[in-house]
């Protein structure tokens, strides 16, 4: 069973989400974050940005506003106590990311889109959704700690791929620099997730 859940966790991981063109605007608090979060205040954007940028951003902030829905439910009925502090690591996190990701939009004059159509258009829905999270709500004890895990594993594992590309296509100095942070602070808490998983 062990093994089923860690195979679940990383087929989960690979199939993550849409990675894609997205850039974030540099020095702006994408916090390297594992279980704990403090991070500096997080910098204003420049005016200079692309496509990719905006697209990223945009795409981050419907990610975020997921994340967050998740990671609450996650503090409210995970049994784990390691999930539960992580859960609520990451909602710490993801909402200061949030307030700032939105500063940005504004800034630019650009607006938030719409989640769905944002990922069709980027070749592929999002693993997680208003559904499957309303899904999850049903769950609980070992099971519902399971799938929690696996789907946010999978989740930030989507944050990773965004970053990267975003740090390929991005001109923004504030967006990539965020990107930086995602890829390196979900790509540590993939891993603390795993480990979670792995003594179940």
């Amino acid at each position: 069973m062990k093994r089923l859940v860690i195979v679940t966790a990383v087929a989960v991981l690979a199939l993550a989400g849409c990675g894609g063109e997205a850039v974030v605007p540099e020095g702006q608090g994408a916090h390297g974050h594992g279980a704990s979060s403090t991070a500096p205040p997080a910098p204003a954007a420049s005016a200079r940005f692309n496509d990719a940028d905006v697209m990223f951003v945009q795409m981050m902030v419907d990610h975020l506003q997921l994340g967050i829905s998740l990671s609450q439910l996650g503090m409210a009925k995970a049994t784990r106590q390691e999930a539960k502090d992580l859960a609520s690591a990451i909602d710490a996190t993801q909402r200061e990311e949030l307030s700032t990701l939105k500063s940005w939009l504004k800034l630019w004059d650009k607006p938030e889109g719409d989640g769905a159509s944002l990922h069709a258009a980027h070749g592929g829905e999002p693993l997680l959704d208003a559904k499957v999270i309303d899904d999850t709500k049903n769950k609980s004890g070992a099971e519902f700690d399971a799938s929690f895990l696996n789907l946010m594993t999978g989740h930030q594992g989507a944050a990773v791929e965004m970053s990267l590309t975003e740090k390929k296509d991005g001109m923004n100095p504030e967006a990539t620099a965020y990107a930086e942070r995602v890829a390196n602070s979900r790509q540590g808490q993939i891993q603390q997730m795993l480990k979670i998983i792995s003594q179940s």
